[in-house]
């Protein structure tokens, strides 16, 4: 009763209007259109609830940026807020107020989120190797399983059937000694595609900043130090049709990456970190779908290596060299049938099996004599044990079940169940939702109610020291409402328009914080209830003729999420802004092209993040502009496509998070050669 009250209230009192990135997939008028074609390939579309937003980054927005990274690419393009320490180094998502843990990352439906740190680096990620990216707002997406609870990133790879053989080849270079090399060699048939995919990016990364720390009064300009990374990563695609009614998919994906972590600005100690990293991961898919029944098959692989060694300058042997490696490997397969029995009834169950092993040395015994401070009183402190070795196993068997009824031609309702037994632990969750069609092809309204958890990560089950094996899920409630508005316009304009509007309730929320007043001890615990609640914007105008297209594309984004409930009597978080969400976001991309000359020029606006629970502490507002001018033309069979980037066009000094400082102005040029 409790939730419905807050349900009612939040339809009362904060009804604004959400505006979705491309049309949506179900055919109403009578019609449940459960299979969406991309690339002539046939992939289940309909794995979120009918009633949540789902939105999808433009193939001409990936085009750009394919040099990027997921993070650049989902920070510029989408309601999504990425949280990062710098360019190439550690960047995590904020979907809708929730943590970085909470929303999960899919491929081709196989969930690649790290089980160890639960939560995703899109800085890894080239988008030269993704097709097609799909953003799943809410957490009404309990198909693919736990985690997602403020919203999925899902990642897509297509085949290329009946296409002339293609290759491409692109190179870039630009400020800080970047340059990147990529390519693919794409061979589509009628029964078999190929595609090979490599990619390297390396950065001295030795980027100008503005030093406003030292000395507030005379910021100064100094060089980035100890942040240079190297990436590397190939991809091999294999399709066949084996029967008209049958497809194989096989993918193999290696990639690599080696980068320093540089320091704060506030640490002026001369010492050296540095990580590599290691992702294999390899995918088996069969689809078969005739008359009235599909049915996909997945298996998947993944390999994860994480190594960090830190060392400093010192000659005395005072501060020795320090490092560990830890590694996770995952084991997925699943089983998904859909059937139509009647017209208007689609139904759905996903049988899925996770098998998780880690082998880390930071969840090895910890010789607690280490923490004896000399000369402090009471400094002694036990820490809590767990039994070696340090390899750790986990479990995870799920169960879906999907229904969904055309109740009249504009009305579908969709019903979705699933309940998860993790390492012996049974949770459900449900998810409950409604599309109508108000008038046909032109307005839309669609609501969802949908409860989802996630469970802890196995770093913060297992890490030592601080790992706390008692930690409870966390859990919520999701109630969100969507209007799309896609009016005919005709004369060669377009115009599609969402508004969302949504309200969260995450109780459980996992932080890690000292210990009993143990300030250098920290362990996570369940010490958050949380109210998020906003509205997402999005619209798109474009006006098209022959050799001549405009578009502007925009993002909306307004996140207010608190703590709702006070752990003791003088607890100043108390309704405050969670930390680094902030709470109004916005972007606008206007392209334009005329015949075989294109220019996009970006705007990106982030509000003030607050660095503390009682909102003492912040790290200023930014707006960046980036500028996007290319060309492109044919020398023989060859199409040459030059162009020139120039991002943080008017120099802004800005901080995504709080004294890692970020690139002034920097510019890449770039060429790409196909044939």
């Amino acid at each position: 009763m409790k939730m419905l009250n807050l349900f009612v209230i939040y339809i009362l009192f904060l009804p604004v209007v959400t505006f979705a990135q491309k049309r949506d997939s179900i055919a109403m008028r009578g019609v449940i259109d459960t299979v969406d074609v991309i690339e002539n390939r046939a992939y289940n579309a309909q794995d979120a609830n009918a009633g949540s937003r789902v939105s999808r980054i433009s193939v001409e927005v990936m085009q750009a940026n394919k040099s990027r990274s997921l993070a650049e690419l989902l920070s510029d393009n989408s309601a999504i807020y990425i949280k990062s320490l710098g360019q190439g180094a550690l960047a995590t998502a904020s979907f809708r107020g929730s943590s970085p843990s909470q929303t999960r990352v899919n491929w081709n439906g196989i969930n690649i989120t790290p089980p160890m740190a639960g939560t995703f680096d899109f800085s890894q990620i080239p988008v030269f190797f993704i097709d097609n990216v799909d953003l799943i707002h809410g957490s009404g997406h309990v198909k693919s399983g736990t985690g997602a609870i403020g919203g999925s990133v899902n990642l897509f790879n297509q085949p290329g059937w009946n296409k002339k053989n293609k290759y491409k080849i692109f190179g870039e270079y630009g400020s800080y000694n970047t340059y990147t090399a990529g390519g693919n060699l794409l061979i589509g048939k009628t029964k078999s595609s190929y595609q090979t995919r490599f990619y390297h990016q390396h950065s001295d990364n030795n980027y100008t900043y503005l030093n406003k720390i030292l000395v507030p009064t005379k910021p100064f300009r100094e060089q980035r130090k100890e942040a240079q990374y190297d990436q590397f990563g190939v991809m091999q695609e294999v399709y066949f049709k084996l029967l008209p009614d049958l497809t194989l998919s096989t993918i193999g994906w290696l990639q690599w990456g080696k980068r320093k972590l540089p320091q704060p600005l506030t640490v002026n100690v001369l010492s050296h970190e540095q990580q590599k990293e290691t992702n294999l991961r390899g995918y088996v898919g069969a689809d078969y779908i005739k008359g009235k029944h599909q049915f996909f098959a997945k298996a998947a692989y993944l390999y994860y290596r994480l190594r960090y060694d830190k060392w400093n300058d010192s000659k005395n042997g005072v501060f020795p060299p320090e490092g560990n490696t830890n590694k996770s490997e995952t084991y997925t397969i699943s089983g998904d049938y859909h059937c139509n029995p009647l017209s208007g009834l689609h139904l759905n169950t996903t049988l899925t099996y996770t098998y998780d092993r880690i082998n880390a040395e930071s969840y090895m015994e910890i010789d607690s004599s280490k923490y004896y401070i000399d000369g402090l009183d009471s400094a002694y402190y036990e820490i809590p044990t767990v039994a070696s070795p340090s390899i750790k196993n986990r479990e995870v068997l799920s169960w879906q079940a999907n229904a969904r009824w055309s109740v009249f031609p504009w009305l579908l309702i969709n019903g979705q169940f699933m309940t998860e037994w993790n390492d012996g632990k049974n949770v459900s969750t449900y998810s409950m939702g409604f599309l109508s069609q108000i008038h046909q092809d032109i307005l839309t309204i669609r609501g969802n109610v949908s409860y989802n958890y996630r469970f802890p990560s196995m770093n913060d089950l297992y890490w030592r020291p601080g790992g706390n094996p008692g930690l409870k899920p966390e859990k919520g409630y999701s109630y969100d409402i969507t209007f799309t508005y896609t009016p005919r316009l005709g004369h060669g304009f377009h115009l599609n328009t969402v508004v969302s509007s949504y309200l969260m309730t995450i109780d459980d929320w996992i932080v890690w914080l000292p210990e009993d007043g143990k300030q250098w001890f920290w362990t996570p615990q369940n010490m958050r209830d949380v109210l998020s609640y906003g509205c997402e914007v999005f619209m798109r105008g474009e006006y098209k003729t022959k050799d001549f297209n405009l578009s502007i594309t925009t993002n909306y984004t307004v996140s207010v999420s608190k703590t709702r409930k006070k752990n003791h009597k003088d607890d100043n978080s108390y309704m405050r802004q969670i930390p680094y969400v902030p709470k109004y976001k916005w972007n606008t991309r206007l392209s334009v092209k005329y015949k075989k000359h294109f220019f996009a020029y970006q705007i990106s606006y982030f509000d003030k993040r607050f660095l503390t629970t009682d909102e003492s502490y912040s790290t200023p507002a930014y707006t960046v502009h980036n500028l996007l001018v290319g060309s492109s033309f044919d020398i023989g069979n060859i199409r040459v496509s030059p162009q020139i980037r120039i991002d943080n066009l008017f120099d802004t000094y800005y901080e995504s998070t709080k004294y890692y400082p970020m690139p002034l102005r920097n510019c890449l040029v770039s060429v790409v050669f196909e044939f």
